[in-house]
């Protein structure tokens, strides 16, 4: 659909970019990674590959939502938690009103953010907590006589090809 805006599409991909950790940050490692609107910047981790090498080019990648969380310093493109949900959990939620099924796929290798994107802190609840918070507090306040809600919840994780059910203690 030429001209559409993200949101309605069936599939909104969006990446972000995390803080630095400790041992990052101790090892004085350079980030590589710029957010510039929907593009996603990554460039050359100074190789010693010649000038004219390709891999030595910056290589840009579009998506719908780019998220800059690295530094919090820089309030003008910094996204925090709420900013996520903004742009994806209210899509997700007001298309769950309207009776679709919903998916949150979090991606990516160990300790690239996706649990603390998905469940956040105390301080800073992440997508699934403010989804939980939103769907009940908007149940309650549309909820007509008569009308009844179902919810069904799951929240999986696939390891080295195993999936295990985060939502069952027991595993």
């Amino acid at each position: 659909m030429e001209g559409s805006p993200a949101c309605e599409s069936n599939v909104t991909v969006a990446v972000r970019v995390r803080p630095l950790n400790r041992r990052e940050r101790d090892l004085k490692t350079k980030c590589v990674v710029e957010m510039e609107g929907n593009q996603t910047v990554l460039h050359p981790a100074g190789s010693n590959l010649g000038k004219g090498d390709s891999r030595n080019q910056s290589k840009v990648f579009a998506y719908d939502y780019c998220f800059w969380s690295m530094d919090e310093t820089q309030s003008d493109k910094f996204a925090g938690q709420d900013i996520v949900f903004q742009c994806l959990g209210e899509n997700l939620l007001n298309n769950a009103f309207q009776g679709y099924n919903a998916c949150i796929f979090a991606y990516g290798q160990t300790g690239s953010g996706k649990s603390y994107t998905m469940m956040g802190s105390a301080e800073q609840p992440g997508l699934i907590p403010r989804l939980c918070s939103s769907l009940f507090e908007r149940t309650i306040r549309e909820q007509r006589e008569g009308e009844s809600f179902t919810v069904e919840v799951s929240y999986m994780e696939i390891y080295n090809e195993k999936v295990r059910d985060l939502l069952d203690p027991k595993g």
